[in-house]
């Protein structure tokens, strides 16, 4: 699966692209809104798009017009960061299409099981296997690439 991110945070990027290791996924980071739209227009891979309500001062939302005149991007769930959204916030975003809008500091994990969901609903269970299926690039276990990630933080070299 690959999502991407759009924002300068690097260290967000980074925690987002550590849990999609744990299933073989990937993200990609775009740090400009024109950078997210060549992705979007170009890529036929993404599954999912994350990014901060705002980048450069634009809002990221502009990105939802692109996504809804497409018949093969119209279903790509589109989750917003931000940094303390009121319920009208919140409203706000979810009439304009955006799939969730996550407070900041967000729980990646959560972040990957919406996209997952949102992609289960719309295109069904097997699409949503297959994805995960094809990322399948390594043939670490599952088990074996979370001890990997908990060992990183005390210094524990992996072997």
């Amino acid at each position: 699966m690959k999502v991407l991110f759009i924002g300068k945070d690097k260290d967000a990027y980074e925690i987002l692209n550590e849990v999609a290791s744990l299933s073989q996924s990937e993200v990609i980071m775009a740090e400009s809104l024109q950078e997210a739209k060549n992705i979007i227009e170009t890529s036929k891979d993404i599954h999912g798009i994350v990014a901060f309500a705002k980048v450069d001062n634009l809002p990221t939302v502009q990105l939802l017009s692109i996504l809804k005149r497409n018949e093969d991007l119209k279903d790509i769930p589109f989750i917003i960061l931000a940094e303390n959204p009121t319920d009208e916030d919140k409203d706000y975003y979810k009439a304009l299409g955006v799939t969730e809008v996550f407070e900041i500091p967000f729980n990646p994990l959560e972040i990957f099981l919406v996209i997952t969901a949102s992609l289960k609903d719309t295109k069904g269970e097997e699409v949503v296997k297959q994805i995960l299926h094809e990322a399948k690039k390594k043939k670490k276990s599952l088990f074996a690439r979370i001890i990997e990630l908990l060992k990183k933080p005390f210094g524990i070299k992996s072997e």
